[in-house]
């Protein structure tokens, strides 16, 4: 018994000190090359459809009374019945709910892409919520990524008004919060995945396109071979084999959960636009990867100027935990490869097809009814 553990404790210690050198050694990616060659579009891809539970309006607790079960799947979607409306009252947001918003660039150099960073300024300003939605906004056309609602009270009051399970508010880490209020639509968040914990996607207002990517495609080495910095993992090249994706358009009402490392990217239409992701930890998040969870902590204590999860409270923080340096210059690294003069991959010309093709389809659609 002494011998066994005395042999596992030595194991697990060297692998931490492997990591530890692994992550130190990724601080500037050195020893990975991310350019346009790594992503052809040698390779075929099916579009699956997301699996979808239908709730007669008012009825979601019937359907979902808790946080959605993996057991029952990775990946699944809650809709309302066709026929159906959800409409929220901007005025929710009135009372003190600011958000780090960004403006737009009009005159943007970087193309609509899968990977390249969304045309927005780096400088933030705090802004109202509500002016966003109701067209308000002075001095450009701001819109608010990963950030996060400063009143709690307003985030009880989304819950209350799309009835979500109340009881499971108290055990998230935290939530994100996108909103716009675009004149046209455009990409808004490159591909990526979160490393470490389930997602629950909201969509209160507008209509967002996504593409996922699964964990198996996302992370595989014959196919995204996407790569971790901090809790984000990000691509490094487009599939070696044949692939499937999904392809999603979100309406009000919609209620999305998809687990750790499923990849995506994110369109978002024209007109007033509110979604929130909200993140929870579950056992099986630690246990399908735990060399990702030793992986995030080393990298937040060596190389990041945060504490790991630092904001693990949603009411303590206006922080997103995909603003260290370590993440800031590695994503610029990747991006200038990708998308430095102005350009994108075949596979990324692809794939924005794809977007552009249901957009158009889901718009016509809207128009039809």
């Amino acid at each position: 018994m002494g011998k066994v553990f005395w042999v596992s404790t030595t194991a697990f210690a060297i692998g931490l000190l492997g990591i530890s050198l692994q992550t130190l050694l990724r601080k500037n990616w050195f020893h990975v090359t991310v350019s346009r060659d790594n992503f052809k579009a040698d390779y075929n891809h099916t579009i699956l459809s997301i699996p979808t539970i239908y709730y007669p309006k008012g009825k979601l607790l019937d359907v979902l009374p808790d946080w959605h079960d993996e057991r029952n799947g990775l990946f699944q979607l809650y809709r309302l019945m066709p026929g159906d409306e959800f409409k929220l009252d901007y005025d929710i947001l009135n009372d003190g709910t600011n958000v780090t918003a960004k403006k737009r660039i009009s005159d943007c150099i970087f193309p609509q892409s899968i990977m390249c960073r969304p045309c927005f300024e780096y400088e933030s300003a705090s802004v109202n919520a509500a002016d966003i939605l109701h067209d308000r906004q002075e001095g450009g056309e701001y819109s608010a990524a990963f950030a996060h609602i400063e009143s709690m009270s307003s985030i009880g009051q989304l819950w209350k008004a799309m009835q979500l399970p109340p009881h499971i508010l108290k055990t998230l880490l935290f939530e994100h919060a996108f909103i716009s209020n675009f004149k046209s639509g455009l990409m808004t968040a490159p591909m990526h995945a979160n490393a470490l914990t389930s997602s629950m996607a909201v969509q209160f207002v507008g209509k967002k396109t996504w593409i996922f990517f699964s964990s198996d495609v996302t992370r595989n080495s014959n196919m995204l071979n996407a790569f971790q910095v901090d809790s984000v993992v990000i691509p490094t090249q487009s599939p070696k084999d044949n692939y499937d994706i999904y392809v999603y358009t979100s309406q009000p009402g919609d209620v999305l959960f998809f687990a750790e490392n499923w990849g995506h990217t994110v369109y978002t239409h024209e007109g007033p636009n509110l979604m929130l992701n909200f993140r929870k930890l579950i056992f099986m998040n630690i246990l399908r990867r735990p060399i990702d969870w030793i992986h995030t902590i080393l990298a937040a204590a060596l190389l990041s100027n945060r504490k790991p999860f630092s904001n693990r409270k949603i009411k303590q923080t206006n922080m997103s935990p995909y603003s260290s340096p370590y993440f800031t210059n590695t994503l610029k690294k990747i991006q200038d490869g990708l998308c430095g003069d102005g350009d994108v991959s075949e596979w990324d010309k692809v794939m924005m097809k794809v977007i552009h093709d249901h957009v158009q389809t889901s718009t016509v659609a809207e128009h039809a009814i």
